[in-house]
């Protein structure tokens, strides 16, 4: 998991925030990319590789779930980020 995250939220418009919509994302192939928040549990991090090594998505490491819910523009944590193709 490497990579700006903060280039790849500032170029991508359209994203999902929260692990069922991630997940809903990757299982339909509109999500290319996902931020992970660098405090998320550890069941939610092996279950986002799981997911994208099987439809071919990139993990990015991303800040403290605070700072990453703040960047997405919502008024609490988001342990993860879906971006749209």
């Amino acid at each position: 998991m490497t990579g700006d995250y903060n280039s790849l939220l500032d170029n991508s418009p359209k994203r999902f925030v929260g692990l069922k919509q991630v997940l809903r994302g990757i299982t339909d192939g509109t999500v290319w990319c996902v931020i992970v928040s660098s405090d998320c549990e550890e069941f939610i991090k092996a279950r986002l590789r799981e997911e994208a090594r099987d439809k071919d998505v990139r993990l990015v490491q991303g800040p403290l779930m605070a700072d990453l819910g703040r960047k997405v523009n919502i008024d609490v944590g988001a342990a993860v980020v879906g971006l749209v193709r």
